[in-house]
């Protein structure tokens, strides 16, 4: 499970300052109002007086926010109650990522007052409310992961994704916690599985790949997108590994189907083909380049002619691109 914020050991209050709602997404940007205030009278430091705990610096922000917009849009209902959805959470790590760029209660309270230039009553409330459990939960995940380490055992992470799932229970409501975690939820219910399939000895592993086919059907289009590339990229780092213990075609098709599935495998090896008829074919094709190259027969505006009819009688117009891309890259490797 991905930890967005590492530390989050403070549980704000609820501001009640009453502002006009606005459901665009707004520029962030330098308050300058605020940047440039001059003291008056009601904070004019008196001599003698202890000062009061310096409020946080709004005004300057981390770079990460400077002129970006908030990733989310807080929406409300026909009575003006907060609907809780996605977007919700991602307000609140729009501004939370902030952290280790500044304090904690500085990202907090940056937070706390887009809730309240954005929502009026009874939302406002509504949003601190779900904010404070927020950070509670990810302050008491933390806790929970200390008692729950990572393991590579399937059911030390059964154990560890069970126990973070009802800390969720526990804290929020049906309603956000279904808005909130349940892509997190999905994801590893998916990881979960996959591992499950890839290490059950009952299966070899064209089933294996077919029970994954079967999994990655059942999640949500965008979803399997965002996951392929994670996907791909584990692929990738174990076959470098496996190829270089001299690995077998059959282990590397085993690999392929234990991690991606049997119609990715397919699809892997369609690609493998192509690409080794291209080597071939480039081969050939520099063979005979350098042959006439190497002609003393030709002046050099005869040789360029003859490369030039070389390479359109054995590659069509888009090849061609892809041939003068793959002699770049055989040149710079020749220096």
């Amino acid at each position: 499970m991905k930890i967005l914020f590492p530390l989050f050991l403070l549980v704000v209050g609820v501001s009640l300052v009453v502002l006009d709602q606005d459901a665009d997404r707004p520029l962030i940007d330098q308050p300058a109002a605020e940047a440039g205030a001059a003291p008056n009278a009601a904070t004019t430091k008196h001599e003698g007086e202890t000062p009061p705990a310096p409020a946080p610096d709004l005004a300057r922000l981390p770079a990460s926010l400077s002129g970006t917009r908030v990733d989310g849009t807080l929406r409300t209902d026909s009575s003006g109650n907060l609907l809780v959805d996605r977007e919700v959470r991602q307000v609140f790590d729009y501004f939370l990522s902030t952290f280790g760029e500044e304090p904690l209660k500085t990202s907090v309270a940056r937070l706390r007052r887009h809730l309240e230039t954005q929502l009026a009553q009874p939302a406002r409330g509504q949003a601190f409310d779900l904010l404070g459990r927020y950070l509670d939960y990810r302050r008491q995940l933390l806790v929970l992961e200390q008692t729950h380490p990572l393991k590579a055992d399937l059911e030390g992470l059964r154990s560890r994704l069970h126990a973070a799932q009802q800390l969720r229970e526990t804290l929020f409501s049906e309603e956000a916690h279904r808005a909130f975690f349940a892509d997190e939820e999905a994801l590893d219910r998916f990881t979960l599985q996959r591992l499950a399939i890839r290490h059950d000895p009952q299966l070899d592993a064209a089933a294996k790949g077919e029970a994954l086919d079967q999994l990655k059907r059942s999640l949500p289009p965008a979803m399997l997108d965002a996951l392929t590339p994670a996907m791909h990229l584990e692929l990738n780092q174990q076959t470098r590994a496996l190829r270089a213990t001299g690995g077998s075609p059959e282990a590397l098709r085993a690999l392929r189907q234990q991690l991606v599935g049997n119609e990715a495998t397919r699809r892997l090896e369609k690609l493998d083909l192509e690409r080794q008829a291209w080597r071939t074919r480039l081969a050939g094709y520099q063979q005979e380049k350098a042959r006439i190259e190497r002609s003393r027969g030709l002046s050099q505006a005869d040789k360029h002619t003859a490369i030039t009819l070389l390479a359109r009688e054995r590659f069509d117009e888009t090849e061609r691109l892809r041939l003068a891309a793959s002699e770049e890259r055989i040149a710079q490797k020749r220096h």
